[in-house]
């Protein structure tokens, strides 16, 4: 489908999943290989420390310390280069375009090394189903600029509304962030009281369906669920969820899921996006709350004292 020319600073642009999806596979691969740099930092409880950062021009790795100092890797999606910067001076950069996740890697780690920076990660790709090790990833795949810069003005814009609605609330927060495993920008709030992720959880759910929360965020899309939503569960689930009144119109509970859906072209329908999308979160955050037995006391005005 051709992007409308005056979408490109529309802060809720149009994205389709039939024409992404090819991108985002590179784009998940190759964010997945950079988010993976931030493994080797302190382990924070939740994998709170592993987002990726939204920032004015795409995303970054944030300051990851090394030997001394520290580095930064800087994805930029208004002019499409890959960048590295250091403590010590180093800045380089490489061009973001179609070619296999293996070449992307390549680069990925020779500017690395031109940075003075050694180090390793696992190249096995987390939370996709057929992973192919990045290394061996050598099929040729899209890279559309357009759609990308679409993609990351709708995750601008989803940061913008879930600060104010994390804002509201008291207690434990992580930072509004790209989770590079499974591709979506959540927001995380935790009532301070320990769960069970369950018996099967693998390590990485071991690690982050530990504590009671409810989250909610926005991703662009999967096979299973091939269109852009907004989402919010609560973990553990409550009896009866499926059952709360959720807003706004054109938002439900989705059984297959187990989860609150908002699809993004309803809320592109809206004449209030922003005022909706808040909506959304807090009757989401209600349903999920109320019938988990949360402290009332917990979620707040959000205005300064």
């Amino acid at each position: 489908m051709p992007i409308p020319s005056n979408a490109f600073l529309d802060p809720w642009p149009p994205l389709s999943y039939a024409d992404f999806a090819a991108t985002q596979y590179f784009l998940q691969m190759s964010l997945q290989a950079i988010g993976k740099l931030k493994l080797q930092e302190p382990f924070q409880p939740q994998w709170s420390g592993v987002a990726l950062c939204v920032n004015a021009q795409g995303l970054t790795t944030g300051a990851i310390p090394y030997a001394g100092g520290a580095y930064e890797v800087r994805i930029d999606l208004i002019s499409h280069n890959v960048e590295c910067l250091t403590s010590a001076g180093f800045a380089g950069h490489f061009k973001l375009v179609s070619m296999s996740v293996a070449e992307f890697v390549t680069l990925l780690f020779d500017l690395l090394h031109a940075a003075g920076v050694d180090v390793s990660i696992n190249l096995n790709p987390q939370e996709v189903s057929n992973p192919i090790p990045f290394n061996q990833d050598k099929e040729r795949r899209a890279y559309e600029p357009a759609w990308v810069n679409h993609w990351w003005r709708i995750l601008l814009s989803t940061q913008r509304v879930l600060q104010i609605f994390q804002g509201r609330f008291l207690a434990k927060t992580q930072p509004v962030g790209l989770m590079w495993g499974t591709l979506d920008i959540r927001s995380a709030l935790y009532n301070g009281k320990p769960a069970s992720p369950g018996p099967k959880a693998d390590y990485i759910r071991r690690n982050a369906m530990n504590a009671e929360l409810i989250e909610m965020g926005w991703w662009s899309g999967t096979d299973a669920y091939p269109r852009a939503a907004f989402y919010s569960f609560t973990h553990p689930q409550p009896a009866g969820i499926e059952n709360a009144p959720i807003n706004p119109s054109g938002s439900r509970w989705d059984s297959t899921l187990g989860e609150f859906i908002f699809d993004y072209d309803e809320l592109r329908k809206s004449s209030d996006p922003d005022g909706d999308l808040l909506s959304f979160f807090q009757s989401a955050y209600e349903a999920g709350a109320e019938r988990a037995g949360w402290e009332r006391s917990l979620m707040g005005t959000g205005k300064p004292v």
